[in-house]
């Protein structure tokens, strides 16, 4: 069983907005992502939150999700990923890093990193006009190795940097894997070429 993580954990002071909550086509960003990976055949799903984790779980229908509160958020995203490790069941043989300000990710290339992951592989990611994006799968073998790594803002890059030998990486046609939504010009701009999608 492959499991996914949500990192919804930031403060989005760039966005000066709760990202996870950015109106996206009458969808919070958040329900889009979890909508895909769900579309996508995962049906274990870790939502990590932080900043306005009361205000998301007021607004947010995440009944299904295994939701867990990273204290110490303003640390960085490596503790958010750190503490999704932790929730995961044991079963699962690896995982899936997700953003909730990243709500244009399909279920296809979501499909497509699984299909490789299950193959055996123990680093994937989709990569969009030669640019690494999301989703990234982490396999179970390289926790030992990983959680080490996790320290201040950098999540996983650390790691998936020093072990590009095992990294997979699958081209797809789906801009939505490199596109988050930082600022406020990002999303003006993302919700400009929706339509293009």
């Amino acid at each position: 069983m492959i499991g996914a993580i949500v990192l919804a954990a930031g403060e989005g002071t760039r966005m000066q907005a709760v990202k996870p909550l950015l109106p996206i086509d009458g969808k919070f960003a958040i329900t889009r992502v979890i909508g895909a990976v769900r579309s996508a055949g995962v049906d274990d799903v870790v939502v990590v939150l932080g900043h306005a984790a009361d205000e998301i779980q007021t607004a947010v229908d995440l009944s299904g999700c295994r939701v867990v509160v990273n204290p110490n958020y303003r640390n960085g995203m490596a503790g958010s990923l750190r503490v999704g490790i932790e929730a995961l069941p044991p079963q699962a043989r690896g995982f899936l890093i997700l953003h909730a300000d990243m709500p244009y990710i399909t279920p296809a290339t979501i499909g497509s990193v699984i299909a490789t992951a299950r193959t055996g592989a123990r680093l994937v990611a989709p990569t969009y006009r030669g640019a690494r994006g999301f989703p990234v799968y982490v396999d179970r073998t390289c926790f030992p190795e990983l959680l080490p790594t996790l320290v201040g803002d950098i999540g996983a890059r650390a790691y998936i940097g020093a072990h590009q030998d095992a990294l997979i990486a699958i081209p797809v046609a789906d801009p939505g894997t490199v596109t988050d939504l930082d600022t406020p010009d990002d999303l003006r701009e993302a919700m400009s070429n929706a339509g293009l999608r």
